[in-house]
């Protein structure tokens, strides 16, 4: 259980400095990584992303499954979670074995980062303790887990994002409970497209 009660201490002091418009605004995004991008961590990603008031850019990957449920992966550890069927899927290459997870709450929680809507990001312990707490059911519309997170040093989303590394998206909660893994990235990429069509300026007559 130390990775997890350490989880939330690693996230806000390892990232850097994101994109400077980005962390201007200080609002969460969806970062879509360009079909150009063949990075291996991050190719075909769709990562939610947060912006810490003491801490540079980071966030988790909607997108890529660890092939584990909470149970395999922590039920001999948490007995709360012993043969518990969600699933975990993989944030990112930082602190791979720290677990982070998105959960929603009528009000937000002191350890842990606002995201969209009543979603909130964290890896707190005494958090995660209270979340294993819910049914099954219960844990399928108000929580994800993952394990390791992505973050980026000071100054390298920015160059990222100004290479066309990334597209930006609002972040939108429903985005957070997609089923769809699979598809989540090609569909991702369609909106920005249709998006930046939307915002070019009509052509004149």
């Amino acid at each position: 259980m130390k990775p997890l009660r350490l989880a939330i201490t690693a996230l806000l002091l390892a990232a850097g400095l994101a994109h400077a418009g980005l962390e201007d605004d200080g609002l969460p995004v969806l970062l879509v990584a360009s079909p150009r991008l063949e990075d291996g961590n991050f190719a075909r990603t769709v990562v939610a992303v947060a912006f810490p008031q003491d801490g540079g850019a980071m966030g988790v990957i909607l997108n890529r499954g660890s092939g584990l449920s909470l149970g395999e992966l922590l039920g001999d550890q948490v007995a709360a979670v012993s043969g518990r069927p969600d699933p975990v899927g993989l944030g990112g290459p930082v602190t791979p074995e720290g677990m982070l997870f998105l959960f929603r709450a009528d009000s937000h929680p002191v350890r842990a980062l606002p995201l969209v809507a009543d979603w909130y990001l964290s890896g707190d312990g005494a958090l995660f303790d209270n979340l294993a707490a819910l049914s099954a059911d219960e844990a399928r519309e108000r929580v994800r887990y993952f394990v390791g997170y992505s973050g980026w040093a000071e100054g390298q989303l920015d160059q990222e994002v100004e290479r066309g590394d990334w597209l930006v998206l609002p972040l939108e909660a429903a985005v957070l409970l997609d089923a769809d893994a699979d598809s989540l990235w090609s569909r991702m990429v369609a909106r920005t497209r249709a998006r930046s069509a939307a915002l070019k300026p009509s052509a004149v007559p």
